[in-house]
């Protein structure tokens, strides 16, 4: 089966995205040595790969571009042939990582999307590349927030698309560059350098959570809650829960000694004057460093625990 293509669009009032917005960006990430990208053929990670491109030249560093096949669909692996061969003629290093094993029967996309970084990352690890991008863009974004929003997240999980972190069990450096730029532009951007792009059929499969987000997304904006007040939005989101985390961290200290690497000490009578979220995640921090497990406890046990402690001390 051939691979689908698309010709880019140029959308005449998206933003403009030019090597020098993309070189401001990856300095202020403090992404300034090796790095690779995470690209799968579709407008986004292939404007991410090309912006790299020249990135990577102007600063005399070396970037590669690493697929995963998860062989979800027929056309995967056409789909990798196709920018195999387009990297090539570009003279990119390119890296294609086959994910083995046998399929879940549910929740197939979030199993794909934890091998995914799981493949990416280890490579990256092996390799000694400090930097994976990848290339979330605004509209993931919003559709992130409003599938925390309906699943009722609180101000951690409805801000927590950071534009940079590093992933827990490899180390690497997890980069998003491109969190300031809708999907628009990004095709804009492909449009300007005469570049076609893989289409995906899963973006409109209502089948999955993301694609009927996707859609309601589309709605909300037909209503008038555009992008931009979407944005300003999850961007206050992310300033509270910067000053969430300034406060945890002081609260951290000045209430919890640690003793060795598996136990701790803890003021109750001052952990229960201090804010609930507070609280929460303190308890959260504390049962991690303790268990040493990389699953984060359940919520509901963490609050009923709170709620017994506290009910505990007043009776004193």
């Amino acid at each position: 089966m051939a691979v689908k293509l698309a010709r880019p669009i140029n959308y005449r009032l998206a933003a403009n995205i030019t090597a020098l917005d993309f070189h401001n960006i990856m300095q202020n990430l403090k992404v300034r040595k090796d790095f690779a990208v995470a690209i799968s053929g579709g407008p986004d990670s292939l404007a991410l790969a090309l912006l790299s491109e020249q990135y990577a030249k102007e600063n005399s560093l070396k970037f590669t571009a690493i697929s995963v096949d998860h062989s979800l669909r027929p056309d995967s692996k056409n789909e990798i042939k196709w920018v195999e061969k387009l990297l090539s003629r570009k003279k990119i290093k390119f890296v294609c990582l086959k994910l083995k094993g046998k399929k879940p029967d549910s929740n197939i996309m979030a199993y794909a999307r934890e091998q995914r970084y799981d493949l990416l990352t280890q490579y990256c690890k092996r390799s000694k590349i400090p930097y994976l991008l990848t290339a979330h863009h605004l509209n993931d974004e919003i559709e992130n927030f409003l599938m925390r929003l309906i699943r009722g997240s609180g101000i951690k999980g409805l801000s927590s698309s950071r534009p940079a972190f590093k992933h827990r069990r490899s180390g690497v450096n997890i980069v998003r560059p491109l969190l300031g730029f809708s999907k628009k532009s990004l095709i804009k951007y492909l449009s300007l350098k005469k570049q076609k792009y893989v289409v995906d059929p899963t973006n409109k499969d209502n089948r999955f959570d993301r694609s009927r987000i996707r859609a309601l997304t589309t709605k909300l904006i037909s209503e008038g809650l555009s992008k931009s007040r979407f944005a300003n939005v999850i961007d206050n989101l992310k300033k509270a829960e910067s000053a969430i985390q300034r406060s945890l961290s002081e609260y951290g200290k000045n209430l919890v000694q640690i003793r060795d690497k598996s136990s701790l000490v803890i003021s109750i009578k001052d952990f229960i004057q201090i804010p609930e979220e507070i609280q929460f995640r303190l308890v959260v921090k504390i049962v991690e460093y303790v268990s040493k497990k990389k699953q984060k406890p359940r919520a509901k046990s963490i609050l009923t625990w709170i709620k017994k402690m506290t009910r505990r001390i007043l009776k004193v």
